[in-house]
């Protein structure tokens, strides 16, 4: 009988020598981690060596003794002995200083614990469940904030607005005026039907039959290669901030503090991915996904990312707080995550073809505002209970 046996985390194993306890044995153990915890014993076996017997005289109740082993074992563990393998205290342990009640009244008390014992218990998870729900409301909360407002539920829709279909058309003239030839124009819109299809290039227009969720009239869906850019990479040549993984906080989505600077000489020759101030850096790595934050500050020499983030520049009119909002909800997180998504098999990241072809539903430009402030007004409000 070790102590794995005796909480019943392990199966029975059968000796043919050691010390001998019968049943009903209260046995103490004196070695390891939880030293000073008191059993039980279920069955006659072998009592495994890191335990010694627990009797006391006839004035004593076993079960009452228990009670009050039970409260002192925090000070057990708090005050163990030994390094490498920690052991009870047996000088605190026989120093104990332990009210003794007449024999009847300690067996009264055992039997008021045992009428007790359910009603704590319930108490105790209940308790595990309040804190349990105290850690978790905030993310939950959240969650669910952030679906409400990517559906256009948390604000109402103002009619003077400019309808994100105007906003989408502005971007897509930027585009081809910057590209030239190159640019294949490729947008989605609402048919005389009340169903979204898509058009690229010179093709036929395709139905689109996988839109997540409804959206208001005044908004429309775009992939998200088409209201972002990238500013391209570049092989350090210079002193340079290098902005990892581990350089966000993926608890509140922001840059850690320290600045990781690496020198000239000992910059990698490989090509990192340039960063400008307001760009959304997202690891694309699972499950790292909420490893994701705005460049909000300004640093002391050139950031470069690591190629495990896609740095997306939004385009003018695209709130880039909103779209940020949008790829930390759960919906975004779905698409992200689905198997069809992912390569890579000890790192599995979405696929970056994947990841430019998100559809993405854009307010217009003054609701987009309005959302994320109404968004942070929340939030604000959660953290302060």
């Amino acid at each position: 009988m070790d102590a794995k046996t005796l909480r019943g985390k392990t199966d029975l194993t059968y000796l043919d020598e050691g010390k001998i306890v019968d049943v009903n044995t209260k046995v103490i153990l004196v070695d390891g981690e939880n030293s000073g915890e008191v059993f039980n014993v279920p069955f006659k076996g072998y009592m495994g060596s890191t335990f010694k017997i627990l009797g006391a005289s006839e004035y004593f109740n076993l079960q009452y003794l228990n009670t009050i082993l039970d409260f002192y074992k925090d000070v057990f563990r708090g005050n163990k002995i030994g390094a490498a393998i920690p052991h009870l205290n047996k000088n605190l342990f026989k120093s104990l200083i332990i009210g003794l009640p007449p024999i009847k009244e300690q067996e009264h008390i055992v039997e008021e614990i045992k009428r007790f014992s359910p009603v704590l218990d319930e108490y105790d998870r209940l308790e595990q469940q309040a804190t349990k729900l105290d850690t978790e409301i905030y993310d939950k909360l959240k969650k669910s904030i952030l679906q409400y407002a990517i559906q256009g539920k948390l604000v109402e829709q103002d009619e003077t607005d400019e309808p994100a279909s105007v906003l989408l058309e502005r971007i897509r003239a930027e585009k081809k005026a910057q590209l030239g030839k190159k640019y294949v124009e490729s947008y989605i819109y609402k048919g005389d039907d009340n169903c979204y299809y898509e058009k690229v290039g010179k093709n036929e227009p395709v139905l689109i039959e996988d839109l997540p969720f409804d959206i208001p009239d005044t908004w429309m869906w775009a992939r998200l290669k088409d209201i972002v850019h990238n500013n391209g990479q570049k092989t350090p040549t210079s002193d340079f901030l290098y902005i990892d993984i581990g350089s966000i906080d993926n608890k509140r989505q922001k840059l850690s503090a320290v600045e990781n600077i690496i020198t000239a000489d000992k910059a990698p020759s490989r090509a990192r991915k340039i960063i400008k101030f307001g760009d959304i850096l997202y690891s694309t790595v699972r499950p790292y996904l909420h490893n994701m934050c705005i460049v909000d500050k300004n640093f002391s020499c050139e950031p470069i990312a690591s190629t495990g983030f896609a740095v997306l520049s939004c385009e003018k009119g695209i709130y880039n707080q909103f779209l940020f909002y949008y790829m930390l909800s759960p919906i975004f997180d779905l698409y992200a995550n689905s198997t069809e998504n992912a390569k890579g098999v000890a790192y599995p990241a979405i696929n970056d073809d994947r990841l430019y072809k998100a559809l993405i539903p854009i307010p217009p430009q003054a609701e987009q505002e309005r959302i994320c402030l109404k968004i942070k007004e929340i939030l604000n409000c959660i953290e302060k209970i």
